[in-house]
């Protein structure tokens, strides 16, 4: 199978190492906006590098497109891949309004196509267990969840605009309420707090998420100190129970998994399986050849996400509770970022 790539960035380049390593997998091009860049990253892989997008699009023997661009400019170049009879796998977050959603998702059901978000958390093995856990009905009925993102300064290093990116809240915080979602459903409703930061967007948010049965709280910040690893963690209270799961990615990676039975001793566990990128690109792969079902990851579970980020976006600004239902109704057709 031919799969181009649109972006040469980090996400284009570990996509494109991950591709290239799969035997049934051609790698038609990377397309970057910088031709320097592009050039690099293309030559470590050993593809053709190009500039020009429509070179990708407009060929026929391109089955699928990979998109790293930032995620304002998704909507173009998914519509456009999939109204020419490509599959397509899109990093998250996926749009940064539910309009630019709800036309790519069309699109896909218009031509019968795959689109497939890149919700790379949810092939994190320790995750994955979490939510069979829970799913299982192991710890009985969940009560309550937490789920945080906290790392360094948002863009340090690189520019991430804000009208481009969407700022923390989208960008980053996305993956946190997707777990969520993904382990008790939507939520009812929402409120938070925040703080507003280098980005011109919130940079420090706490979201506090009411379900039927349960409560939730995401954490996300983007301002830590420099020194402050990349940390990643998943708590789940129920009545038989509890599990949570921290990863550090500092000098060195730790990572834990513990699970708490309602009385003894805590059981530490280790798992074996393969990085999140490696094995979300690998699923693609299986999902072109019909060997996996792409409505495991699927664009809706995207959108509810995004619903869910936006919504806690509009709770922090105007300091109040938002009915998440309510807000899904009321922002379908808000003009598009970018």
């Amino acid at each position: 199978m031919r799969i181009g790539i649109l972006g040469a960035g980090d996400m284009g380049r570990t996509h494109a190492r991950v591709f290239a390593a799969i035997p049934e997998v051609t790698i038609a091009g990377m397309v970057g906006r910088s031709r320097e860049r592009v050039e690099e990253v293309a030559r470590e892989v050993g593809v053709p590098a190009l500039t020009d997008p429509w070179a990708i699009l407009d060929d026929e023997s391109v089955e699928a497109i990979d998109i790293t661009y930032p995620s304002a400019l998704h909507r173009e170049w998914a519509v456009a891949a999939l109204e020419r009879g490509k599959h397509v796998f899109c990093e998250t977050p996926m749009a940064l309004t539910l309009e630019d959603v709800d036309a790519m998702i069309a699109a896909a059901q218009a031509s019968g196509k795959i689109l497939m978000p890149a919700q790379v958390q949810r092939f994190g093995v320790e995750y994955a267990f979490v939510h069979d856990e829970v799913a299982s009905g192991k710890l009985g009925r969940p009560l309550a969840a937490y789920a945080g993102t906290r790392l360094p300064p948002y863009g340090a290093g690189t520019k991430r605009p804000l009208e481009l990116y969407g700022g923390p809240m989208l960008d980053l915080m996305i993956h946190p309420f997707d777990m969520l979602n993904w382990l008790l459903g939507p939520p009812v409703s929402l409120s938070g707090t925040g703080q507003s930061g280098p980005s011109g967007d919130i940079d420090y948010a706490f979201v506090a998420l009411e379900y039927p049965e349960a409560s939730g709280l995401v954490e996300g910040s983007a301002v830590m100190p420099a020194s402050f690893p990349f940390t990643l963690n998943l708590r789940v209270l129920g009545e038989e129970g509890a599990i949570e799961t921290s990863l550090a990615l500092g000098p060195e990676e730790a990572i834990s998994l513990v699970r708490y039975p309602p009385s003894g001793e805590p059981e530490a566990l280790t798992l074996e399986g393969t990085d999140p990128y490696t094995a979300e690109c690998q699923y693609f792969a299986r999902c072109l050849r019909g060997d996996a079902d792409p409505a495991a990851v699927n664009p809706g579970a995207e959108r509810e996400a995004l619903r869910v980020a936006l919504a806690a976006r509009q709770a922090i600004a105007e300091r109040t509770v938002v009915s998440v239902t309510d807000f899904n109704r009321r922002h379908v057709g808000r003009a598009r970022t970018g």
